[in-house]
C-alpha cells in the first residue's frame, strides 16, 4: 500500500474514532486499535494511540466543573496499580490473543449494557465492592498492554457515576492522566520508539478535529441516547476486535 494512502487511512480512522470517543469521554482507542493494527506494527500503533489519548485533556478542561474528583481518585489508584503489569506484558503477551479476549469481553459488556436499558432486573443489579476493584485493576493491565482499558472502567463508572456530563468529564481527565503515565512507563521500559512518536504527531490534527466534532454532538444527546451510544460503541469495538483476529 502506498505511503500516502496509508497515512490517509490512518487519519480517517483516528478522526472517526475520536468523534465517537469524544461523545462518551473515552473509547477512541477501543475503536481505532482493531483497524490500525491491520495497517501498522501493533505495538507501535498501540503506543502512538496512548500518546494521542493525552489530547482528551481538551474534553476534561471544557467540562472541568462536572469532574467527580472522588471517583477519579478511586479509579486512578487501581488503574495505576495495574498499568505496570500491562506495560511489562506488552513485551511478552501475544497482542492478537489479548485482543480476541478483550473483544469477547466487550461484546458481552455491550449486550449487558443494552439490556440494562431495557430490563429492570438487569438495571438494578450492582457489582460488589471487591469485584469493582478487581475490574479497575484489570482495566489498568489492559490499558498498559493494548491501550484498551476503557471497557473495564465502563463497568465501574456505569454503576458509580450517573450524570452524563460528570461521566464524560471524569473519564476524559482519567484517560489523560493514565495516558501520560503509560507513555512515561513505555519510555522507562525502553519500549517507546521513534516511529510511535511520529505516528502520534501525524495523528494529532485528526484527533483534535474528532474531539471538537464529538463535543458538539454530545451536547444534544439525552442521557438515555448517550448510554445507547456508549454501549453500541463498546459492542461494535468488541466485534471489530474479534474480526481482526481471524
Amino acid at each position: 500500500m502506498r505511503e500516502e494512502v496509508l497515512l490517509l487511512l490512518y487519519l480517517l480512522i483516528l478522526f472517526g474514532a475520536n468523534v465517537l470517543g469524544s461523545i462518551g469521554g473515552f473509547g477512541a482507542g477501543l475503536i481505532s486499535i482493531p483497524f490500525l493494527t491491520q495497517l501498522f506494527d501493533p505495538k507501535t500503533v498501540i503506543m502512538a494511540s496512548t500518546i494521542t489519548c493525552i489530547l482528551n485533556v481538551w474534553i476534561a478542561w471544557e467540562n472541568r466543573r462536572d469532574i467527580d474528583w472522588r471517583e477519579l481518585r478511586t479509579i486512578g489508584v487501581y488503574l495505576c496499580l495495574g498499568l505496570p503489569f500491562g506495560v511489562a506484558g506488552l513485551t511478552y503477551i501475544p497482542v492478537p490473543e489479548l485482543k480476541l479476549f478483550l473483544g469477547v469481553f466487550m461484546i458481552l459488556l455491550g449486550i449487558y449494557g443494552l439490556m440494562k436499558l431495557k430490563v429492570p432486573a438487569v438495571e438494578h443489579y450492582r457489582f460488589s465492592f471487591p469485584a469493582l476493584r478487581v475490574i479497575l485493576f484489570a482495566g489498568g493491565v489492559l490499558q498498559g498492554a493494548i491501550s484498551s482499558g476503557g471497557s473495564m472502567v465502563l463497568l465501574y463508572t456505569q454503576q458509580e457515576i450517573r450524570e452524563k456530563e460528570s461521566f464524560r468529564a471524569t473519564l476524559a481527565l482519567l484517560w489523560t492522566i493514565v495516558s501520560i503515565l503509560t507513555t512515561v512507563q513505555y519510555r522507562i521500559s525502553g519500549a517507546l520508539c521513534q516511529e510511535a512518536w511520529k505516528l502520534a504527531l501525524l495523528g494529532c490534527p485528526a484527533v483534535l478535529l474528532g474531539i471538537f466534532l464529538g463535543n458538539k454532538i454530545s451536547k444534544g444527546l439525552s442521557r438515555r441516547a448517550f448510554l445507547y451510544v456508549i454501549y453500541l460503541l463498546i459492542l461494535s469495538a468488541g466485534i471489530l476486535n474479534c474480526v481482526s483476529y481471524f
